[in-house]
């Protein structure tokens, strides 16, 4: 009997043990295992990659926060050839990130193809940095043309591959952590963004190196820094990294089976298919080619998108140049460069975001408008439509107070009457002329030879000159006292021209005591608080005491102008002050005569300075950044969401492919010449409006993919 008892009381023993283990078991809560452990760890790679991203997105937008400017004013481009090349390079950035792709899928898999390109990207920044230093115009043209290839195509080769490769580095189960890490990569971009648009502006223009009033050399050395910087950090962190083997490129194959379907529809005779995919049939399954005709329905979408790029691009470049045009005093003698006008998209496009999602789309879609990511897409490109429209409008005022041409066969005559005579002008027009006044004329070309200047209440000679050259469509004339107490005629081209860097132009007419001589290289100095010139003078038979300066480039503000005493040292005293303001032009009469005990300092307005602020500018980034937020991120949540499960990265790619084309079709329609960039403007919110119309209508006949589909 104890026998059989006795695993029965052990068993009423080992029972009793393991409910003593439960009841332990629920008081002591249990660790959790390696694994779990694991999944709840961030991967430190991804912290190497996010400092990579954040140094590679600060060193592109420092380039081409000052692009513009750089091509227009350094590299002596045309407003419209400016705008060509910036395009041209965007077209490079959106063209290459299938090529980065395709190298990562079936060459050399996605860490070393992000190496080798940034390398490459590294590189090209180090040339556009060098191409900056002032040299002859052809090697600086050269050098920054190569530089931006590479840069363009660097740039994008890695656009596709990083958030892949990013991806890459979580487990199953970390699907969350993923998805803030796309957060954070997203955020990254616009920090970058943020960045360079604040500082690159100022360290161009308040920055002087080289001899010159501007320093975009010093950008462009900033990015190259931060390229080697991001590659470093990329490189450093490949012991924490998770590497996959390449795979082979689905695209390859979509393309394979897509020539292959055409080649058998044209070459094989047989019964009609249902299908042109299905002329495949002989080498390809079922699911790829249901996979490629989900393909080509989005594609079709995209169709119409390339307009919205190609107008969402011109912020950078066509925008930047209407800055220029614009006046940007704020009080305090604050001044908003015009590439600073660039901030607000990022700005703007972080305050958005949460803004859309938490406000507008949920009271939208209470009375059903925007209920679907092809609405809110169409409705975000007729607002881009109409931040054209505002910026039209805008030109339009721009454009009113620009200087007129003269009438046809005729040219203008500016005349500076620099001295304490009264003039009476008899040849050739009757005209008066008080003393340190101004007169513009407008002549025919056949009557402008023989001038005639009378003095009076001065007791100085006649004035008589005979001019043969002077068929310029705009040119100056002093008229001022000699050393020998006589009246001398001047007479220089002038110019009407804004200043395509925003900031003001002086010259200098003068007939001073200072005796100018070819053994000397004296200026005169032109100082204020935030910029010191030394101007030179310009085209005078040395020595001599009388004559004219080029015109210089001034930051709007305040100035003293001091005559020189030699080639070091100037009069203790400014002969005077002058302002000048955003976009204006300038020429300052100087009289200095101790034996007429005469000192005075004039200032004419030959262009008058903007009087359009730069901030109405923000209606339209507001407008446009809200289309973007209302298109380009509900595009990306569509094709990532439509897109089929093998062909989701090849539909990422193929996002940036309508942007590529958008800055095509911007550098195809400049070489149309428009006579006023309001009509441009126009004509841009009309071909928008069209293409969003014929969006809606595409966007009305698509079928959105049902669970197995997607």
């Amino acid at each position: 009997m104890s026998d059989i008892e006795l695993p029965e009381k052990v068993e009423k023993t080992e029972t009793r043990n393991t409910d003593d283990d439960k009841k332990s078991k629920v008081e002591l809560p249990e660790e959790p295992s390696e694994k779990e452990q694991n999944r709840k760890k961030y991967p430190r790679g991804v912290f190497f990659l996010l400092g990579s991203k954040v140094c590679e997105r600060f060193s592109y937008f420092c380039i081409r926060t000052v692009l513009t400017l750089y091509i227009v004013n350094k590299l002596d481009y045309s407003e419209n050839n400016s705008a060509k090349i910036y395009h041209a390079f965007q077209i490079v950035i959106f063209s290459s990130p299938i090529v980065g792709a395709i190298m990562a899928d079936v060459w050399l898999g996605k860490f070393w193809t992000i190496l080798s390109i940034s390398i490459l990207y590294a590189c090209g920044n180090m040339i556009l940095a060098l191409g900056a230093i002032p040299n002859t115009l052809t090697l600086m043209r050269a050098a920054s043309i190569v530089g931006l290839s590479i840069i363009g195509f660097g740039n994008g080769g890695i656009k596709p591959i990083v958030s892949a490769f990013g991806g890459d580095q979580f487990k199953k189960g970390q699907e969350e952590m993923r998805q803030h890490f796309f957060a954070l990569i997203y955020f990254a971009i616009k920090v970058g963004s943020l960045m360079a648009n604040a500082l690159s502006p100022t360290l161009k223009a308040d920055i002087k190196c080289f001899g010159e009033a501007t320093c975009f050399s010093l950008v462009f050395f900033i990015s190259a820094l931060l390229s080697v910087i991001a590659l470093v950090l990329f490189a450093v962190g490949k012991p924490f990294y998770m590497i996959k083997p390449t795979e082979g490129s689905v695209l390859v194959s979509v393309l394979q089976c897509i020539c292959n379907a055409l080649y058998n529809k044209i070459t094989k005779k047989g019964g009609k298919k249902e299908h042109w995919l299905d002329y495949a049939d002989d080498q390809y399954d079922f699911v790829l080619k249901r996979d490629i005709e989900r393909l080509s329905r989005i594609l079709v979408i995209y169709i119409p998108l390339t307009l919205f790029w190609a107008l969402y691009a011109q912020q950078f470049s066509k925008w930047v140049i209407q800055a220029t045009k614009m006046d940007g005093k704020l009080t305090g003698g604050v001044y908003i460069k015009p590439d600073h006008m660039q901030i607000f998209n990022p700005i703007l496009f972080l305050i958005m975001i949460p803004v859309f999602n938490w406000i507008i789309y949920p009271l939208l879609s209470k009375v059903n408008l925007c209920n679907t990511p092809l609405k809110r897409m169409a409705i975000g490109g007729f607002m881009c439509a109409f931040s054209y429209v505002i910026t039209a409008f805008i030109q339009v005022r721009i454009e009113a107070e620009l200087p007129l041409l003269p009438p046809e066969g005729e040219i203008e005559i500016l005349v500076i009457n620099n001295s304490p005579c009264f003039l009476e002008m008899r040849s050739p027009r009757l005209h008066n002329l008080n003393s340190f006044d101004s007169l513009s004329l407008y002549l025919p070309i056949s009557k402008t030879s023989d001038w005639s200047f009378v003095p009076t209440d001065c007791g100085v000679s006649d004035a008589k000159k005979y001019l043969t050259n002077l068929n310029k469509t705009f040119n100056s004339m002093m008229v001022t006292l000699d050393d020998d107490d006589k009246l001398v005629i001047h007479v220089t081209n002038d110019t009407r021209k804004k200043p395509l860097s925003g900031d003001s132009l002086v010259r200098l007419v003068f007939s001073i005591d200072y005796e100018f001589t070819d053994k000397e290289n004296v200026s005169f100095l032109i100082k204020g608080s935030k910029s010191t010139l030394f101007l030179f003078p310009d085209q005078i038979l040395r020595p001599e005491k009388t004559g004219m300066t080029q015109y210089c480039s001034l930051i709007p503000g305040e100035y003293k102008l001091f005559l020189p005493l030699n080639e070091i040292d100037f009069e203790e005293e400014p002969i005077g002050k002058f302002a000048v303001d955003t976009g204006g032009s300038y020429t300052v009469s100087i009289l200095q005569k101790e034996a007429w005990n005469i000192t005075a300092m004039n200032t004419f307005i030959t262009v008058q300075p903007n009087s359009v602020h730069r901030l109405w500018q923000v209606p339209q980034y507001v407008i446009l950044t809200a289309g973007e937020v209302m298109f380009a991120i509900t595009g990306l949540d569509f094709s990532y969401s439509q897109a089929p499960p093998s062909l989701k990265s090849v539909v990422q790619a193929m996002w940036y492919i309508p942007f590529a084309l958008g800055n095509f079709l911007v550098v195809l329609l400049n070489s149309f010449t428009f006579e006023r960039y309001s009509y441009e403007f126009f004509m841009y919110a009309a071909l928008m409006a069209s293409s969003m119309a014929l969006f809606g209508i595409l966007a009305y006949f698509y079928e959105y993919a049902d669970s197995d589909e997607k």
